[in-house]
């Protein structure tokens, strides 16, 4: 894991991002992350939400560029609604797989789907990035000075 420089949100807009190796250890440092960042931006009713839809991207991410690291952002968008956006650098966007009760995978954004207010995917440099914006929605400011990275 390799944390971003910053150790407070200048601005939340901007959000806190972490940049994580290829390794399936990864997915577990991603939703303590998300956790922390989400309680930190004063978004504690939207963990447990988060920390679904950050594994399912995360190990989507992983499937999709085995040998490069991924970056998972933090941010609140201009409406105070929690955002969190996993990057890669697969061009390839993300397709729901047909319903199969038999596999073992293959269900990821059916998840995030039913968990999110919305989703989308975006190019991101020569990758690209998926966006889940949570249900939640932010009252007051942070509850915290120094999010973690």
């Amino acid at each position: 894991m390799h944390p971003d420089a910053s150790a407070a949100y200048p601005d939340p807009a901007t959000g806190i991002e972490v940049k994580l190796d290829p390794d399936p250890k990864s997915v577990r440092a991603a939703r303590a992350f998300v956790a922390t960042n989400l309680r930190a931006l004063g978004f504690p009713e939207s963990v447990d939400d988060g920390v679904l839809i950050v594994s399912e991207l995360s190990t989507n991410a992983l499937n999709a560029t085995v040998d490069t690291p991924f970056l998972v952002v933090v941010r609140v968008d201009a409406e105070r609604h929690p955002v969190i956006e996993v990057h890669d650098s697969s061009p390839e966007a993300p397709e729901p797989l047909p319903p199969d009760f038999v596999s073992e995978g293959g269900r990821g954004l059916y998840v995030v789907d039913a968990l999110c207010a919305a989703w989308t995917c975006v190019p991101s440099g020569s990758g690209k990035a998926v966006i889940a914006t949570l249900r939640g929605r932010q009252e007051v400011g942070p509850t915290a000075k120094s999010p973690v990275g």
